[in-house]
C-alpha cells in the first residue's frame, strides 16, 4: 500500500526539518490566510478547506503546531462511515468555542461531536485528570479518557483502548504535547509519555482497525530570528526525530495491510458540512 503524506504550511515550521524537503511530500501553503493561529474564523476555515480538499496526497497529514489542531475537523468531516477518533493529546480539546463564528485548537473535538454524525466515539489518551470536567455531561457516553497518570504497562493500556473502540474504522490524531519534554518541545504544557510508548500504541491500533487517516501536530513554532539562534536547533531536531519515528511506524505497520491500490483513506470523500462554514 502506498501511503501518501501532506504537509500543511501555516508558519514555515517544517521548512527547517530536513525530512520534509523530500519531493514525495505534498506541501499546501496556508501561510497567507489570516486569523488562523489558535482561533480560526469560519471564513478562514473555509479557505483552508478549499485548499486542503484539492490535495493529491491522502492518508497522513502534518498540521504544524498544536495551534492548528482544529484542522483535523476538516479531515474527520470527509469520513463517510461510522468511525472512532483516537486522540493522543495532553488536552481534551473539548472547551466551548468563544463564539459560533470561531473554531479553536481547544474546541474542535467538541464541535466534531456536535456536528459529525459519523463520529460515534472519541478516545483521548494522555490528558490530565482535571480536564475530565470539560466534557459536557450529555457527551460522556461518547468519550473515553485514558489519563496522563494511567498506571500499568503499555500492553495493558493498548488492550483497554482497543476494548473501547466500537467501530471498524478509526482516525488517529496525534498532538506531540502528549509526550514528555525530554522527547519533544512544544509551546504547550506537556504530558509524560515516551515516544516508544506512543508508537507502540499507534502500531497496536493500526493492526486492529481500518484507519481512515492520521494527522500529527505539536511542532514548536519559531520565529525567523529564533530559528537562527543556536539553542533552537535541539528543539527542531527532537521534533523531527519524533515525526520520523511516528511516520515510520505508520508506514511499516500499514504496508501490505490493505489490498494493492487501496489507500489508507479510501473512505474519504464527503464534503465538509455546510453548516460548519
Amino acid at each position: 500500500m502506498n501511503l501518501q503524506v501532506t504537509v500543511l504550511n501555516f508558519d514555515e515550521t517544517y521548512k527547517f526539518q530536513r525530512q520534509f524537503k523530500r519531493p514525495i511530500y505534498e506541501w499546501i501553503d496556508l501561510s497567507d490566510i489570516r486569523s488562523t493561529n489558535r482561533y480560526c474564523e469560519m471564513d478562514s476555515l473555509s479557505k483552508i478547506q478549499q485548499r486542503v480538499k484539492k490535495r493529491k496526497n491522502r492518508g497522513i497529514t502534518f498540521l504544524g503546531s498544536g495551534n492548528y489542531h482544529y484542522v483535523s475537523l476538516l479531515f474527520l468531516s470527509e469520513i463517510a462511515e461510522p468511525f472512532t477518533l483516537i486522540l493522543f493529546d495532553h488536552h481534551t480539546d473539548m472547551m466551548e468555542a468563544p463564539s459560533c463564528s470561531i473554531i479553536s485548537c481547544g474546541s474542535w473535538v467538541l464541535q466534531a461531536l456536535d456536528r459529525l454524525p459519523m463520529l460515534h466515539k472519541v478516545i483521548i489518551v494522555g490528558a490530565e485528570k482535571e480536564l475530565e470536567n470539560q466534557i459536557p455531561p450529555h457527551m460522556r457516553e461518547k468519550v473515553s479518557m485514558f489519563l496522563n497518570e494511567s498506571s500499568g504497562t503499555i500492553d495493558s493500556l493498548s488492550h483497554r483502548i482497543v476494548s473501547h473502540i466500537p467501530t471498524r474504522t478509526v482516525y488517529i490524531s496525534i498532538d506531540k504535547d502528549v509526550l514528555d519534554r525530554t522527547e519533544v518541545v512544544t509551546d504547550w504544557d506537556q504530558g509524560n509519555m515516551k515516544i516508544h510508548e506512543l508508537v507502540r500504541l499507534v502500531r497496536s491500533i493500526l493492526s486492529h482497525y481500518t484507519v481512515s487517516g492520521v494527522d500529527i501536530c505539536g511542532e514548536y513554532p519559531l520565529s525567523p530570528l529564533e530559528i537562527l539562534q543556536a539553542e533552537s536547533e535541539p528543539c527542531i531536531r527532537k521534533n523531527e526525530l519524533a515525526n520520523r519515528l511516528i511516520l515510520d511506524t505508520i508506514m511499516n505497520s500499514c504496508e501490505g495491510a490493505l489490498p494493492s491500490g487501496q489507500s489508507v483513506c479510501s473512505s474519504y470523500g464527503r464534503a465538509f458540512p455546510r453548516e460548519l462554514t
